[in-house]
C-alpha cells in the first residue's frame, strides 16, 4: 500500500511547528485528536502522519519535548499516547546517534521523576519498545538493566512499579536478549519479584504477574534450583488474595497473564497442569467470586486444554477433577433471569434477557472445551449431569440441562447414538419437556429438536410417531408466541426429515397440516409435505 503524499504547505507547517520551542500548536492538535468533532479529527491526525512520513525524528524530538515540559500534565499524558500510537519501531531508527543516546538518558530519569501513574505505564512500554529496537540494531543498552535491578528491589513503590511495567511490557524478540542479560542478578531478581507478588499494592502485584511472563526464559533457564516453582505459587496465592479482598478487577488482569504464560510457554506447565486446574476449580466453586471473573478463569483452563501440549494431559485429569470442571461450567448457564420482556419479544434465539452474555459465554466454552477434550471421557460425565438437571425442581436447571445436551450432541452424537439407553432416555425426557410447567423450558426442547445432529436425526427415525403426536399436542398447549413459533419450527424440521408416507399411516397428518398452515410460521411447511 502506497504512503499518501502530502502537500506542500502542510508539510512547510508541520516543519514549522516540530522546530519551534512553542508547545501550544500541539495542544490545540492533541484536543482534535482526541476529540470526536469533524472533519478536525480526521486533519489532526492528518498531520501527525505527514509530521511521521517527512520529520519522524523531529517528531519523536518533540513529543519527548512535550512530555518533559509541559506544565499541564494533561498535555504531557497524551503527548505520551500520541508517540506510542506512532510506533516506536518507526520512529526510533530514525533519530542520529547523539539523539538516541540523549533520548536513552533522559527516558530513564523521566522513569524516576514522572508523577501521573497512568502516563508513567506508557512510557515504561516506550522504553520496552526503544530497548527492543537498540537490541535489533546491535547495540546494547547496559543502563536500561540497571535501571531495572536498581528499581525493582527498592523500596520505592513507585520505582517497583516502574521497573515491573517496562518487563512486563518487554517486545517478545527482546525478552531473550534481557534474559540474558539478568543471569548475574537471577538470585535478587527473583526475590524482588517473589516479593511484588504478595505486595499489597495491587497494582505491583498484578505487574509483577507480566514480568513473571516476560522473563520465564530466565527462571527456567538455570540447571540447579527451579525458580519457577515459587514464582508460580506466589502467583495463584496472589490471586487467591485478590479475590479475598474483592479485588476482581485485578484478579483479571492476573489470569490474563497466566493465560498469556500458556499461550506463549505451555510447556513449562506440564508438571503443574494437575495442581493448576485444581486451584482454578476451588476459584470457580467460590461463591463470593462474580460470573464474570469465572468466565476468566474458564479461558485459562480452555486455553491449557487447547494448548498442544497440555492437552493430552487436560484429557487425563482424573474422574472427579473432570466432573467438578463440568459441573463449575455448568453454573454459568443458570445466569438466565425469567424477564417479563421474553415473553413478549419474537426473538429468534429466544435468548434476548438477563445475563445472556454470561451464558453465550458458558455456552461457548461447553462447546470449545467437548471439543478439546476426550468425547468418551465427557459423555459419561455429561450425561450424568443432564439427568440430574432435568430432576432438579429449579426451571433455570432444567433450562441449562438442556443447553448441555444440544453441545454434547454436537461433538458426540455417534457415540450417543450408539447407546440405546442415553437415546431412550434422551426421547423421555425430551418430550417431558414439552409439557413443562415452564415455559423457557419448553422452548428449550423445541429448540434442541431442531438441531442438525445425528442424534436428533435418529431421534426423529426412531420415535418419529412418539414426537409428532407430541407436537401436534402442544401445537394447542402452548399460547406463547415465542414457544410455539418454536413448536412450529420443530415440526416443520420433522415433517423436513421423516418421510410425509411414515407419519401419515400411524397419523392424521391433514389434520396436523391444517394447524400448522394457520399459524403465521407453519405455511412453509405444507410445501415439503
Amino acid at each position: 500500500m502506497m504512503e499518501p503524499e502530502f502537500p506542500q504547505e502542510l508539510q512547510t507547517q508541520a516543519y514549522g511547528i516540530l522546530s519551534s520551542n512553542d508547545v501550544e500548536p500541539l495542544e490545540a492538535l492533541f484536543s482534535h485528536v482526541f476529540g470526536s468533532q469533524e472533519p478536525q479529527r480526521s486533519q489532526a491526525y492528518t498531520f501527525l502522519h505527514c509530521c511521521k512520513k517527512h520529520f519522524p525524528h523531529l517528531l519523536f524530538i518533540k513529543l519527548f519535548f512535550v512530555i518533559r515540559c509541559s506544565p499541564v500534565s494533561d498535555t504531557s499524558s497524551r503527548s505520551t499516547l500520541v508517540l506510542r500510537y506512532l510506533k516506536i519501531c518507526d520512529l526510533w531508527p530514525t533519530l542520529s546517534v547523539i539523539a538516541q543516546n540523549y533520548m536513552k538518558s533522559h527516558f530513564l530519569v523521566c522513569l524516576q521523576e514522572e508523577v501521573s501513574m497512568p502516563t508513567l505505564r506508557l512510557l515504561c512500554g516506550i522504553v520496552s519498545e526503544m530497548g527492543s529496537e537498540i537490541s535489533e540494531a546491535g547495540n546494547e543498552w547496559p543502563e536500561l538493566m540497571e535501571f531495572l535491578l536498581n528499581s525493582i528491589q527498592s523500596d520505592y513503590e513507585k520505582l517497583q512499579q516502574s521497573a515491573l511495567w517496562v518487563l512486563a511490557y518487554l517486545p517478545k524478540g527482546f525478552r531473550p536478549v534481557v534474559c540474558e542479560a539478568l543471569v548475574p542478578s537471577l538470585e535478587p531478581l527473583h526475590s524482588a519479584i517473589l516479593q511484588a507478588l504478595s505486595s499489597p499494592n495491587a497494582d505491583i502485584q498484578v505487574t509483577a504477574f507480566g514480568a513473571v511472563v516476560s522473563l520465564i526464559g530466565l527462571f527456567m533457564s538455570s540447571k540447579g534450583r527451579n525458580w519457577f516453582n515459587d514464582l508460580l505459587r506466589a502467583m495463584m496465592v496472589g490471586l487467591f488474595n485478590l479475590l479475598s479482598h474483592l479485588k476482581e478487577e485485578y484478579a483479571h488482569g492476573a489470569v490474563n497473564e497466566l493465560i498469556m504464560l500458556v499461550l506463549d510457554e505451555p510447556q513449562i506447565l506440564k508438571p503443574y497442569l494437575n495442581h493448576l486446574v485444581l486451584d482454578m476449580l476451588n476459584v470457580l466453586e467460590c461463591k463470593k467470586v462474580t460470573d464474570e471473573t469465572k468466565l476468566f478463569v474458564d479461558k485459562f483452563l480452555l486455553a491449557m486444554a487447547e494448548a498442544t501440549v497440555l492437552a493430552p494431559m487436560m484429557r487425563e485429569l482424573p474422574h472427579e477433577t473432570m466432573f467438578r470442571l463440568l459441573t463449575t461450567s455448568m453454573q454459568l448457564l443458570l445466569s438466565i433471569k425469567d424477564d417479563n420482556a421474553w415473553y413478549n419479544t419474537e426473538s429468534e434465539q429466544g435468548e434476548n434477557d438477563g445475563k445472556m452474555d454470561v451464558y453465550k459465554s458458558g455456552i461457548l466454552f461447553l462447546r470449545k472445551l467437548s471439543t478439546a477434550l476426550d468425547e468418551k471421557r465427557i459423555l459419561p460425565i455429561c450425561f450424568e449431569l443432564f439427568l440430574g438437571h432435568m430432576e432438579a425442581t429449579e426451571w433455570k436447571k432444567r433450562y441449562a440441562g438442556i443447553s448441555l445436551l444440544a453441545v454434547i450432541a454436537e461433538e458426540c452424537s455417534d457415540e450417543m447414538v450408539m447407546r440405546k439407553d442415553c437415546l431412550d432416555q434422551v426421547i423421555a425426557i425430551i418430550l417431558k419437556s414439552f409439557k413443562d410447567p415452564h415455559p423457557r423450558v419448553c422452548w428449550a426442547a423445541f429448540n434442541f429438536m431442531q438441531q442438525p445432529t445425528n442424534l436428533v436425526q435418529t431421534m426423529q427415525i426412531l420415535y418419529h410417531l412418539k414426537i409428532a403426536y407430541a407436537l401436534d399436542a402442544a401445537l394447542d398447549q402452548h399460547r406463547n408466541p415465542t414457544v410455539k413459533e418454536q413448536v412450529v419450527s420443530a415440526l416443520q424440521y420433522l415433517l423436513k426429515n421423516v418421510p410425509s408416507d411414515s407419519l401419515r399411516m400411524h397419523t392424521d397428518l391433514d389434520t396436523i397440516l391444517w394447524k400448522l398452515q394457520k399459524e403465521p410460521q407453519g405455511s412453509a411447511a405444507i410445501s415439503t409435505v
